[in-house]
């Protein structure tokens, strides 16, 4: 067997006899070894580059997580380096000439007490250059911005929704979707009880490129807590389950049982968020995790309650939950394409998330009622259309659940399972879901009779669905 005389040379050298079946790993275990010398060189010619990175308006407080260091020269050598809460990075970099950007041209703060902020990717960049003289480096990458010009009307153009209204309402999202570096959305716009309108923007995944349809699905977040709240009603009426009765009697709930006050909570408390459990809860060594409130007596939104509630329902149906949505939901509502866990189909049709400038696969593993509610705004319309028309429940039930049962402040309250606000066109009810790269919105106004769904796969989606868009649509700029 002919041998390379390097390796030949080198194994001989360690006094080692080779077997002709051996030789081929050793010759890869060798390039390795030398490839990692060859790495190891270039790191000790390397400077250390200590960066910083600047916001041009200095009111802004926070700093996007990476930025990115690129050869002006070499395409294969690009590094992502993390920056830390003062905006200072740092880095190896050999000899070269080298580009500094964000990695992503946009940036926002989870805790959301910053506005979104849109970077302008053509002048937030910095170069310089390592050479031979260099000891050491300190770049600094100063961010500059751009805000979004857009025209509110005085008056929502819901209300006159022609066709040139429909081509203004066309051209304002697909504006924002840039702006908010949103790939893809959907819309549905409901009037008297129909879908007036209904359109898909943008694109599933950045990187394929395959476009949304109106049949495309979105995680929906926390809509599904209304959409729960109906089954709930549902067993209320027929007395499985009394929303005044302590839900430990139905179904301990062992996690929290070291808190004797959890034995106040009931079901009226989950559908208005007054349990006094967290929004979702992280146990301790003990697996166990404390109340935040006395059940009753505050308001504290939480996605645990309706976890919690939901192990109940079934524990009282003696059925999974997948069987009793089907039977107390989408077929007394006959609703189409409505998944909370995720399967073929929905792999299939399901938008990819988009978080930081990074596509994320959706999806959920198995039924949450608080969170994984999948559809699109044409058939979450239907649901929509069927609770403006109080269809599927008694007519006092529907009373029930737009009763206000906890004030938050004077423009918002909570009924059960569903939202209340008060704006300048009157009362409206709905709910708006947010997940980790998904956010969703529902919003109905019974006296003017006029509502929309729309869903985007960023989270970005939240400043358009929750402000802009509404107004645009229905609230005008007032």
């Amino acid at each position: 067997m002919r041998r390379s005389g390097l390796a030949r040379e080198y194994l001989l050298s360690a006094g080692e006899t080779i077997k002709p079946g051996e030789y081929a790993i050793l010759t890869i275990i060798l390039i390795i070894l030398i490839f990692g010398i060859s790495i190891q060189a270039q790191n000790s010619n390397s400077i250390l580059v200590n960066g910083n990175v600047l916001w041009a308006n200095d009111s802004i407080s926070y700093f996007p997580d990476q930025v990115i260091i690129q050869s002006r020269y070499d395409p294969a050598l690009i590094k992502f380096a993390e920056v830390d809460s003062g905006g200072k990075f740092e880095l190896l970099l050999p000899q070269g000439s080298y580009i500094a950007t964000p990695a992503s041209n946009y940036h926002w703060h989870r805790d959301w007490d910053q506005d979104f902020i849109r970077i302008n990717e053509a002048s937030s960049k910095t170069f310089f250059e390592i050479d031979s003289t260099t000891s050491e480096m300190h770049p600094t990458l100063l961010l500059d911005t751009f805000t979004l010009r857009t025209t509110i009307p005085e008056q929502g153009i819901l209300f006159n929704f022609d066709r040139t209204n429909t081509k203004r309402l066309d051209e304002f999202i697909l504006q924002n979707l840039e702006f908010y570096q949103i790939p893809g959305a959907s819309l549905a716009v409901i009037k008297n009880g129909k879908v007036v309108y209904a359109k898909a923007y943008g694109v599933t995944n950045p990187i394929t490129k395959q476009p949304t349809d109106q049949s495309t699905l979105f995680e929906f977040g926390s809509i599904t807590k209304p959409v729960f709240t109906f089954v709930v009603m549902r067993l209320s009426e027929r007395g499985t389950i009394d929303l005044d009765k302590p839900l430990y009697e139905y179904l301990p709930f062992p996690e929290v049982a070291h808190d004797k006050r959890y034995k106040l909570i009931t079901a009226r408390h989950v559908l208005s968020h007054q349990t006094g459990l967290p929004n979702w809860a992280e146990r301790n060594e003990k697996g166990e995790f404390d109340l935040l409130f006395t059940p009753g007596t505050n308001f504290g939104y939480s996605g645990e309650g309706f976890e919690y509630l939901k192990r109940v329902v079934i524990k009282l149906l003696h059925k999974d939950i997948q069987s009793i949505l089907k039977e107390e939901l989408i077929e007394p509502l006959d609703l189409k394409n409505f998944y909370f866990e995720t399967d073929d189909y929905v792999l299939k049709n399901i938008a990819d998330g988009f978080y930081r400038g990074t596509p994320t696969r959706s999806g959920f593993a198995e039924p949450n009622m608080a969170a994984s509610l999948m559809t699109n705004p044409v058939d979450f319309a239907k649901f929509v259309i069927a609770i403006r028309n109080k269809t599927g429940l008694l007519k006092e039930t529907y009373q029930e659940i737009f009763t206000k049962q906890v004030v938050i402040n004077e423009a918002l309250s909570r009924g059960l399972g569903f939202e209340l606000r008060n704006d300048n066109i009157g009362e409206s009810y709905g709910h708006t879901g947010i997940t980790h790269d998904f956010v969703s919105f529902y919003r109905y106004y019974p006296e003017a009779d006029v509502g929309i769904v729309f869903t985007a796969n960023n989270i970005t989606g939240g400043w358009l669905a929750l402000v802009t868009l509404k107004q645009f649509l229905i609230t005008g700029k007032n």
